[in-house]
């Protein structure tokens, strides 16, 4: 029992209060009454009779339980009563260590820890002897404040002057506060310093799963896992937590196989693992593109009598929404409601956000009905999602009634949604429109940020309203959006890549008389625009002009100059704007060289092609892939296949690491020129090099395959790509039937012709005409009914 010596208690809180002063409504539970206002009550009745000399012990004890409740609610309330405690005459009512440790935690509650501080004063003033939990509050409170270092001031050297030794929980809030303020070694530094420390405060599992969490989080792993091994070392076993921190570490680094061995210890060392457990590796293994694994997860999970969550399934929606596979979503969905767990405005957002990125309109409404059905009202996110849906998929009429229908039902658009309807409508060309929303926003509060003027600007440009855009650029000014030069440099570029290039050098002209400075981008940017339209000529004004003002044309000016002679094959030009680049002192980048390279190879100009490829190496340049692809690339177009070959196995045996690319440019060189069993042997070696075939390489090896009339070792090759996980596409599907065709293989040419239409790709105009080309002719009638059924018409309209 705390002694105290004999002194009045002094208010805290500056200034005498109110005897009648209440907190307010009534929020929970208290003094087994329910509600601070409840406990306030007693509290006065026990004042009360303190006061009037009765009850002695029994009377603190219950005032100190009714300020406790009133605490846990009302702080202030809790302060107040405390005063007038101190300000009592009558020693029953005197505040104890107890009502002192319930003061200082309200002090600090509503963050007032100078006054905890006080209170602390008073309790060592009065003599009292104090006791590890009266500092915990303020541990806490300071840590919080991110001043650990004062905290750890109080821990290891104040409450042992005091007479106070700190218990494990002290030690476990400063290991925290480190840990929050990324001082996870020092933490460590410090738990070890309590376990050598003779003894007496021993770390526990709370200190250790606190480091461990601190540890991965600061992305320190290996010092993290050896620490969960020191634990066990120690002979603390780790608990429910202690295996989470570890098991969503490993998943959120994708080391699944890991994170799964810890579950299996986890559940071998009786630690049952829960729901939180369990999403952590549904997460995991989503998250590392294994979603039967995560649907596996699920099921044991089940099966194991941990039922899932909202986050169960919509991490595994959200995965499968990200892979475009909607309809198995929506079954998880499904199967998430027949189980009785009721989806949340999160889930239902995760499918409508797959829906509207696959421009599912139909589905995202019927979902949306079932949302509303469901008692899930749609919230501002969920509108949004559908008016970006509605507007990316040129509907922008049903995103303006979408948009209607949100404020409706009283949701006040902000600034990211009214950007979004916005831009959608600059886009479909209903500029006034989109100019009659800005006004709406302005008027309702909401502030038009620099990204709405700048569509707004450009969509204004492109309808040919440039009078208006510069009126909205100087109302940006007013407003005190200054338009600055990364802005328009933006509008610039979209203005120059749409081939509008008169409006792109108004606002080039604008930008002078706004005082807003004119960079090197900005001039690059309009420098780009003209190359891509073939304008060499204004390109180079441009240039002319940009050194006039005293700007200094650097490698993306140059490099963007040198590409536009290369693309109309000006490769004197080119060559001569290279030199003039050296002779100013800029350094041309790998970029600039690898341009020169594939103009020179397209012009068939392969000696000075191969003199600047030397020049390169001389200069010890970091030689990059694409450098050496576009070289491989030019020597094979040009029938230098020998040589491509010759330098190809010498990147081999060099430090440069190859890629599916380069070894395609040599298979695709050597198949055309019948080297058929070279190219076999570099598909094998693929696998030797670390690497993976990719569609490209698959359609190479099958057109070949096709054309030598090996048809079962295309379709065995075919199989293996799509067991190896390459899906084919519209491009490879193409090129296999008209190969088919031509081979006079229909039957074969259909099964392909399925595959196109199952995976909703288009017919290629040339795969079509060859297709009606060979029923034109008759030859192959027989052979027609093994094409789908929807190409039969083809057969029928000729028989005709």
């Amino acid at each position: 029992m705390a002694r105290r010596v004999p002194a009045r208690a002094r208010s805290v809180g500056g200034g005498p209060r109110s005897e009648g002063a209440r907190p307010g409504p009534k929020t929970g539970a208290a003094a087994g009454r329910g509600g601070a206002e409840d406990a306030l009550h007693v509290f006065d009745e026990l004042l009360r009779q303190g006061r009037g000399g009765g009850g002695g012990a029994s009377i603190i004890r219950g005032l100190n339980r009714a300020l406790a409740a009133v605490a846990r609610d009302s702080p202030a309330a809790a302060v107040s009563g405390f005063n007038r405690m101190a300000r009592s005459s009558d020693d029953a009512v005197t505040p104890t260590l107890h009502t002192y440790g319930i003061l200082i935690g309200c002090c600090c509650r509503v963050g007032r820890l100078d006054l905890g501080f006080a209170g602390l004063g008073n309790v060592i003033k009065k003599g009292y002897r104090v006791e590890p939990i009266i500092f915990t509050p303020l541990l806490k409170s300071l840590c919080a404040e991110k001043r650990t270092s004062n905290a750890m001031n109080i821990v290891l050297r104040r409450m042992t002057e005091l007479g106070c030794a700190p218990h494990v929980f002290s030690y476990n809030i400063l290991l925290k506060g480190l840990c929050h303020e990324s001082r996870s070694q020092e933490a460590l530094e410090l738990m070890h310093m309590m376990a050598d420390d003779g003894g007496d405060c021993p770390p526990d599992v709370v200190s250790y799963s606190t480091i461990i969490d601190g540890l991965f989080k600061e992305g320190n792993s290996d010092k993290a896992y050896s620490t969960y091994h020191e634990m066990l070392d120690r002979g603390i076993f780790p608990d429910v937590v202690t295996y989470n921190t570890i098991v969503a570490a490993l998943c959120k680094a994708q080391a699944m196989d890991k994170a799964m061995d810890v579950l299996n210890r986890m559940v071998k060392n009786g630690a049952m693992p829960d729901c939180i457990t369990y999403n952590s590796i549904v997460h995991g293994y989503c998250s590392s593109g294994q979603s039967k694994e995560a649907i596996g997860i699920l099921e044991k999970m089940c099966g194991d009598g941990v039922e899932p969550d909202a986050v169960t399934y919509t991490s595994l929606m959200d995965y499968l929404c990200k892979n475009g596979r909607c309809i198995e979503a929506r079954k998880i969905l499904d199967s998430m409601i027949k189980r009785g767990l009721k989806p949340n405005v999160i889930t239902y957002s995760t499918l409508l956000h797959g829906y509207a990125t696959k421009g599912a309109l139909v589905e995202m409404r019927d979902l949306l009905d079932l949302m509303v059905r469901n008692g899930i009202q749609p919230d501002r996110h969920v509108f949004s999602i559908l008016i970006c849906a509605c507007t990316k998929h040129q509907n922008v009429d049903v995103a303006m009634f979408v948009f209607s229908k949100m404020r409706q039902q009283g949701l006040t658009p902000d600034v990211v949604t009214y950007g979004t309807l916005i831009d959608g409508l600059c886009k479909s060309g209903k500029v006034d429109d989109a100019m009659l929303n800005l006004e709406q926003m302005i008027s309702e509060g909401v502030t038009p940020n620099i990204v709405i003027f700048n569509t707004l600007i450009h969509g204004l440009c492109t309808s040919d309203k440039w009078e208006k855009a510069e009126e909205l650029i100087f109302e940006m000014i007013n407003r005190g959006i200054c338009p600055d030069t990364i802005s328009f440099n933006s509008i610039i570029d979209n203005l120059c890549k749409e081939g509008r290039f008169i409006e792109s050098e108004k606002l080039f002209g604008l930008m002078g008389r706004i005082d807003v400075k004119v960079d090197v981008i900005t001039y690059s940017t309009l420098i780009d625009g003209y190359c891509l339209a073939g304008k060499m000529d204004e390109a180079m004004k441009l240039l002319s002009g940009m050194v006039s003002v005293g700007l200094k044309p650097d490698t993306v000016t140059y490099s963007t100059l040198i590409n536009g002679y290369c693309k109309i094959s000006r490769m004197e030009d080119a060559l001569s704007l290279f030199r003039q680049m050296v002779c100013n002192g800029v350094s041309p980048s790998i970029i600039t060289y690898n341009i020169i390279l594939q103009g020179l190879f397209q012009t068939g100009r392969t000696r000075a092609a191969k003199e600047i490829y030397v020049r390169i190496i001389k200069r010890g340049i970091q030689l990059e892939i694409s450098t050496c692809n576009i070289v491989l690339q030019g020597l094979c177009k040009n029938n230098l296949t020998d040589e491509a070959l010759q330098m190809f196995q010498n990147l081999c045996l060099m430090d440069v690491k190859l890629e599916t690319r380069t070894f395609n440019i040599m298979i695709g060189s050597l198949l055309r020129s019948g080297r058929k069993d070279e190219s076999k042997d570099l598909f094998a070696a693929l696998s030797a090099n670390g690497l993976a075939p990719d569609i490209v390489t698959y359609t190479l090896m099958i057109e070949n395959l096709i054309e030598d009339g090996l048809l079962e070792e295309s379709d065995n090759l075919f199989l293996s790509m799509e067991k190896n996980g390459c899906v084919p596409n519209s491009r490879m599907l193409n090129c296999i039937v008209r190969k088919l065709l031509h081979k006079g293989e229909i039957g074969r040419a259909g099964i392909y012709l399925t595959k196109i239409d199952k995976n909703d790709f288009s017919l290629e105009a040339s795969t079509a005409e060859l297709l009606i080309l060979l029923v034109s002719s008759g030859k192959y009638n027989q052979h027609m009914k093994g094409l789908p059924e929807k190409y039969h018409s083809l057969v029928k309209s000729r028989d005709v």
